[in-house]
């Protein structure tokens, strides 16, 4: 990478950061940046690499998710070594799952998408706080990895009319963040490890019984609102989620 953003988009047209991405796990890779080594000061480093701070720290961000590095408070960046070898994620971040892929240099394909319109049973009018029955638009989603299929996504949102076909036209995190108004502030989820029921199994292609990386979650927007819900399933041997927890020295 050199210090023109303008050509470097022009020999690759994959983002800046994603460019990022490649030339600072090759540094760690090659041994050019070593394992427990800090990290340059991030205005050194975004001259380094030819890019923005912002665009550095979108990049940063992504390694850190991934296990490459670690952020000691007040302190700097380090490198460090994932635990496992595979296609990590972490729940810091709400993002597409496409992106984790493409991040990570998988391929990534969507395997089906069917919007209907359904009642609220029982759980999903305690999720959304309303009432059972209420009309909902119900988004189910499967996404694959290296052709594999490995998360399933079962959205839902209380109707308004025309929703059911602009979720149709567009994914369920760009109708939150850019056309729900107001857009979408954060999420609430419980996690579980469950096992695959018939219907979870049969969707993944996987066999009943076998133990999948469960959320439930709660959409909320900008002024406190709900905007829908969701259960997600992630095949665990496919996709491993971590957490970056951080001391909090002044509790101790």
């Amino acid at each position: 990478m050199n210090n023109n953003q303008n050509s470097l988009s022009l020999r690759d047209r994959r983002p800046l950061y994603m460019q990022a991405i490649d030339a600072i796990t090759k540094m760690i890779d090659s041994g050019d940046l070593k394992t427990g080594s800090q990290l340059p000061p991030e205005e050194d480093f975004a001259v380094q690499l030819g890019i923005s701070r912002s665009t550095l720290r979108e990049a940063l961000g992504h390694l850190e998710t991934r296990g490459y590095i670690a952020r000691r408070q007040g302190v700097g960046t380090f490198v460090t070594i994932p635990t496992s070898p595979g296609f990590f994620g972490g729940l810091q971040r709400l993002e597409p799952f496409k992106k984790l892929a493409e991040a990570a240099g998988m391929k990534h394909s969507l395997v089906d998408k069917k919007v209907t319109l359904v009642g609220a049973d029982q759980q999903f009018a305690a999720l959304l706080d309303t009432e059972e029955g209420t009309k909902l638009v119900r988004v189910q989603t499967v996404e694959a990895i290296d052709e594999i299929r490995c998360v399933y996504f079962d959205d839902y949102f209380l109707y308004k009319e025309g929703l059911d076909k602009e979720l149709s036209q567009q994914s369920v995190l760009t109708y939150m963040f850019d056309l729900c108004c107001p857009p979408l502030s954060h999420t609430r989820s419980e996690i579980f490890a469950i096992e695959a029921d018939k219907d979870v199994a049969e969707t993944l292609d996987i066999q009943p019984g076998k133990p999948v990386f469960h959320l439930e979650e709660t959409y909320f927007a900008d002024d406190g609102g709900i905007v829908g819900g969701g259960l997600m399933y992630f095949v665990t041997d496919r996709f491993r989620f971590y957490i970056t927890r951080r001391a909090v020295r002044d509790l101790l």
